[in-house]
């Protein structure tokens, strides 16, 4: 009887972790397609599986998603800078902080800007827009380098997202 049962534990968190994804075979090429120059094709790969609504997505649909984990990561990077530069006692890094909130707050504004221009089918602004991100996001990864080490991956990631945005809108 205990075997049974623990087999039965076994198997149900195998289940669990190995999750199927929601993908089809068509949205699993829109996936590798969006992730191919992505920077981080495992890091792509995985969210966009996890938050993938039901099947079929299309592009424009793979797209939109992509825009609202950027929006939803811009935001948590921000609150994280926010309050680094808060809890700092230090001027001089309590200033790159400071820039690096600065930063934030311009790729949040232009992340909502293509995430509207995504709602409304104008993926040419969509990306232009996209392309004003990466700079503020490598400033801010020079300015605070090595002082706050979650900052630097959120900041990693950040990019990664970028480019899976831009490259979805590319393609459309």
């Amino acid at each position: 009887m205990k075997t049974l049962l623990s087999i039965f534990f076994v198997i149900v968190i195998v289940v669990a972790l190995l999750r199927p994804s929601l993908a089809d075979k068509q949205t699993d090429d829109l996936i590798n397609k969006v992730c191919y120059y992505a920077g981080d094709d495992s890091f792509c790969q995985g969210i966009l599986h996890k938050n993938l609504p039901p099947p079929p997505v299309d592009l424009a649909g793979l797209t939109r998603l992509t825009l609202n984990l950027t929006l939803s990561f811009t935001k948590e990077t921000l609150a994280l800078v926010e309050k680094a530069e808060a809890d700092e006692k230090r001027l001089g890094v309590r200033q790159r902080y400071y820039w690096c909130r600065i930063g934030y707050i311009k790729v949040l504004s232009n992340v909502q800007t293509a995430e509207y221009n995504a709602r409304r089918s104008e993926f040419d602004s969509m990306v232009t827009t996209l392309g004003l991100c990466s700079e503020p996001i490598k400033q801010c990864q020079r300015n605070v380098a090595g002082l706050l080490p979650a900052l630097k991956e959120k900041s990693r990631m950040m990019l990664v997202l970028i480019e899976m945005g831009s490259n979805a809108g590319t393609y459309l």
